[in-house]
């Protein structure tokens, strides 16, 4: 284990505790490698954790040369922290405080109060939800030293019977992989109607080599046994042919939309015909 791993172990462990019972106890090797740990993650922009970190160096416990040092680059890194208010309305206006917020997927902030909310610098992804209202997500790049930014969030209240954004996104990724599912379906029927088409093909020229015409035909019985196996490899190379495209354009429809279809497949087979019926409804 290398000594970066040791000082974030370290620091975690020191976070992991209740804070007045870790302050007391801070020893001079927590406090040198928390500072270490702050620098890197400056160094790395994560400015959250690298405050958490220099909080910890800054204890009155520390050395007097590593607390003063931290004390320092906690104050520079509190000037170049941005931080963000979010004003979040229903479509009348009327505030909605009772928000919790989520920043590239962990939790930000319970609800909004006006209070500036710190994160890192850099592109984020803030995603609000709060009961009734479907969820919103917003994405915002924000600047070191940027204090105080106000970005307005409307949120729109659930229709009755309607599902969050959560649930509609994957109820529209089952029917993107149900548009998947069909379309290989469709490929591998294909690919059935080509090897029966190969199939039907041999047969035919079979055939015709054991009878040149109708008087010149001396294998008759063999003749006509591989004239139908000819029609039933033709007759299955239609149906995987028309299956496979049917299935292909169907999986298409529903990788593309967004609404659940209704579809049934009939295939019909008869000596020397065949016939598929394919019936759609897409909302």
């Amino acid at each position: 284990m290398n000594r970066r791993h040791i000082v974030a172990i370290t620091v975690f462990t020191i976070l992991s505790a209740t804070a007045p019972a870790v302050r007391a106890d801070v020893t001079k090797s927590q406090c040198i490698d928390a500072n270490t740990s702050a620098q890197s993650m400056r160094r790395d922009g994560k400015i959250a954790n690298s405050r958490v970190a220099l909080a910890i160096c800054s204890d009155p416990q520390c050395p007097a040369l590593v607390r003063d040092d931290c004390t320092r680059q906690l104050d520079a890194v509190e000037l170049v922290q941005p931080s963000i208010i979010f004003d979040a309305k229903d479509p009348a206006g009327a505030d909605v405080g009772a928000v919790h917020v989520t920043v590239d997927g962990r939790p930000l902030a319970q609800t909004l109060d006006g209070t500036p909310l710190r994160v890192d610098p850099g592109p984020h992804e803030f995603t609000f939800e709060a009961d009734d209202m479907v969820s919103s997500t917003q994405v915002l790049v924000l600047k070191e030293s940027e204090k105080g930014r106000r970005e307005r969030v409307t949120l729109v209240r659930r229709a009755a019977g309607g599902g969050s954004k959560r649930e509609v996104q994957t109820e529209a990724g089952g029917q993107r992989n149900l548009g998947l599912l069909l379309g290989g379906v469709g490929t591998a029927a294909l690919v059935v109607g080509g090897l029966f088409g190969v199939l039907a093909s041999s047969k035919w020229s079979t055939t015709k080599g054991e009878c040149s015409g109708p008087d010149d035909c001396p294998s008759y019985s063999q003749a006509v046994s591989d004239h139908r196996a000819t029609v039933t490899n033709a007759t299955v190379s239609t149906i995987g042919f028309i299956a496979g495209g049917a299935l292909l354009t169907a999986g298409a429809v529903l990788f593309f939309t967004g609404s659940p279809p209704t579809t049934g497949i009939a295939p019909a087979v008869s000596p020397g015909s065949a016939a598929l019926t394919f019936t759609g409804r897409f909302q």
